[in-house]
C-alpha cells in the first residue's frame, strides 16, 4: 500500500479509535463507547464495518502493547524472584522455551499399559529402589 493509498480515519473515527485502545474502557458496550467519543451508534457499527478501520484498531494495539512489553516483562521478572512469584517464573521459562506443562497422553487402539509399581507406596518403592542400587 502506497503512502497515497494509506486509510485516512475521519474525525469521529479518530475519537472512536482513541477509546477503543484505551484500556480502561475494555468491557464498556456500544452506548457507553458511543457516549465516551461522541459518536452516533451508526458511525461505530459504520466504522466497524470497514477492513481498514479494523487494521487501524488491531495495529495501534498492537504498537501499543510492543512499547509496553519491556516494562511488562521487566515487572514480571522482578516478581518472579520474591517467594509469591512461582507463575510469573514459570511464564519467564515457558517463554524461554525452558518450561512445558505436563500433558496426560491417552493410548487408544485398546492397549493396556501394566505398571507393577502402581499400587505401591513411596516408602515400598524406597525400599526398592534401596535393594537394586
Amino acid at each position: 500500500m502506497t503512502e497515497k493509498d494509506k486509510y485516512k480515519p475521519t474525525a469521529a473515527e479518530k475519537r472512536l479509535l482513541e477509546i477503543l485502545i484505551n484500556p480502561e474502557h475494555l468491557g464498556k458496550n456500544v452506548t457507553e463507547l458511543c457516549n465516551l467519543a461522541e459518536v452516533s451508534r451508526n458511525k461505530y457499527y459504520d466504522a466497524m464495518k470497514k477492513k481498514e478501520f479494523q487494521s487501524l484498531v488491531a495495529d495501534t494495539t498492537q504498537d501499543l502493547i510492543k512499547g509496553k512489553i519491556g516494562d511488562v516483562l521487566n515487572a514480571t521478572y522482578k516478581y518472579s524472584l520474591t517467594a509469591k512469584g512461582h507463575q510469573d517464573r514459570k511464564v519467564l521459562l515457558t517463554m524461554a522455551g525452558l518450561y512445558v506443562d505436563k500433558k496426560e497422553t491417552e493410548i487408544s487402539g485398546g492397549l493396556e499399559v501394566n505398571n507393577p509399581f502402581a499400587g505401591l507406596t513411596e516408602e515400598e518403592l524406597r525400599k526398592l529402589a534401596d535393594r537394586s542400587g
